[in-house]
């Protein structure tokens, strides 16, 4: 008799134990905003012309990676991004940079993403005013110590028509 109540008390511990609550690993609407203020801070660092605001926004390793709008342009480690920036910011004075269409997407689980933007960048060189109109700016990041980080990216300018 007490194998009958037994085996109906096994199965209902294991169909007990099957059912698995699935709760949202993360709120991907909050993660997108702060992928966006992350962004805003790369403008505004470019803009103050920061570079240790540059260090909050990349990822300090050697898995940095980022191509820049001329075939030369390509930087890998974040001492080569940091240098890159260091002499932009020694030549380029009044930067003023403007974001539209930016997209971003992140992963379910929250610890990857990536975004899409064009930039109006705009800037003095000397004594001269410069411009680039519709800079393409994409790239990847990773969400480290509850942080976003950007891991990889590519400037591109449109092509002229």
């Amino acid at each position: 008799m007490n194998k009958f109540k037994l085996i109906p008390f096994l199965c209902i511990l294991m169909i007990a134990g099957c059912k698995q609550e699935t709760a949202p690993v993360c709120d991907i609407s909050t993660e997108k905003e702060a992928i966006k203020l992350l962004l805003q801070k790369y403008i505004i660092a470019n803009e103050a012309r920061n570079i240790s605001m540059i260090g909050e926004v990349w990822a300090n390793d050697t898995a940095v990676y980022s191509l820049g709008t001329d075939r030369h342009d390509i930087f890998r480690g974040f001492e080569s991004v940091q240098k890159k920036f260091t002499e932009q910011f020694e030549r380029f004075e009044n930067t003023f940079i403007s974001s539209r269409d930016q997209v971003i997407y992140v992963h379910p689980e929250c610890n990857t993403g990536w975004f899409s933007e064009i930039l109006q960048y705009n800037y003095t060189q000397g004594y001269k005013a410069m411009e680039y109109s519709d800079l393409r700016f994409t790239g990847f990041l990773e969400k480290r110590n509850g942080k976003w980080v950007i891991l990889q990216t590519h400037l591109s300018a449109p092509a002229d028509r």
